[in-house]
């Protein structure tokens, strides 16, 4: 397990509670690493100034004590964690570590950045959940030790089954998990659309039995569904807020950087609105 940390976040706490959380859920050692992006060179004239490598040192080096000061007074955090910190795109480096160490989960807050980092996808979560083969838990402060309500969104997708079941394996004994699909919203009056309508609602109740038996629910968690109408994220996180989840699970699919900027995909913008924990997890393959 990855906890992705620089060192002054106020929400380490919950950082370091849903890494232990992730690591006793999966089985594995938790890491803490922090990546320091590097100072861009200065424009002087026609040519760029090279920045000293000793100032990224210095600052690579701050970082890494800000982590080790973190962990150590943290009442979630323990000194025997390997902490690192590397430089680069802070992106791009926890996804190729994530994936060179075969990481099962990248720890991350969920982060709330300014309108222009949310458009152009710089916002450092997001931008690794769009770069990650792994999957992606986001917290906030309020994330608890152990979350007892999740709400799953389900549109039937490898990608969406195994967040189902990554989210179960969180959940604590005696949790509630919710299988939330969100059908088209249908508002046309022909004959031959209100056919397909009935007929999308005939097909849903067999592929969640089948995606209940392929979870294994340990006893004592409860599983139920829902099918509720209107835009995927807005409508998931509508039934999360009414249930009072505490984590709110997405499959993701990978898209072209257009797709991306100008439709986004609902992972995008449940990542972008959650007020709860974020488990998001990329198709694979």
């Amino acid at each position: 397990m990855l906890v992705a940390c620089d060192g002054t976040a106020v929400s380490h706490e919950a950082l370091f509670n849903a890494g232990r959380l992730a690591a006793s859920a999966f089985g594995g050692v938790l890491e803490v690493i922090g990546v320091c992006e590097p100072v861009p060179g200065v424009a002087a004239g026609m040519d760029v100034l090279p920045v000293p490598a000793e100032l990224d040192e210095a600052r690579r080096a701050t970082m890494l004590d800000d982590l080790r000061r973190a962990v150590r007074i943290s009442a979630a955090g323990d000194p025997s964690w390997p902490i690192a910190v590397l430089t680069g795109s802070p992106a791009r480096v926890l996804a190729g570590e994530a994936e060179r160490r075969g990481a099962s989960l990248i720890v991350m807050g969920i982060g709330r950045h300014n309108p222009l980092d949310r458009l152009f996808g710089t916002e450092t979560t997001l931008a690794t959940l769009r770069e990650s083969r792994v999957p992606v838990l986001a917290v906030g402060p309020e994330f608890p030790a152990v979350p007892s309500r999740a709400v799953v969104g389900l549109d039937f997708s490898v990608a969406s089954r195994q967040a189902a079941r990554l989210a179960l394996h969180l959940l604590a004994p005696g949790g509630h998990l919710t299988l939330v699909h969100v059908r088209p919203r249908f508002e046309h009056p022909s004959a031959d659309w209100q056919a397909w309508d009935v007929e999308y609602g005939r097909t849903l109740p067999p592929l969640f039995d089948q995606v209940r038996a392929q979870l294994h629910v340990p006893d004592g968690i409860r599983v139920d569904t829902v099918a509720v109408r209107g835009d995927p994220a807005p409508a998931l996180l509508a039934f999360a807020q009414q249930a009072n989840a505490d984590l709110v699970a997405v499959g993701t699919q990978r898209h072209s950087p257009l797709e991306r900027l100008v439709v986004g995909s609902v992972a995008t913008r449940v990542l972008r609105t959650a007020r709860v924990g974020v488990l998001a997890v990329p198709a694979t393959g």
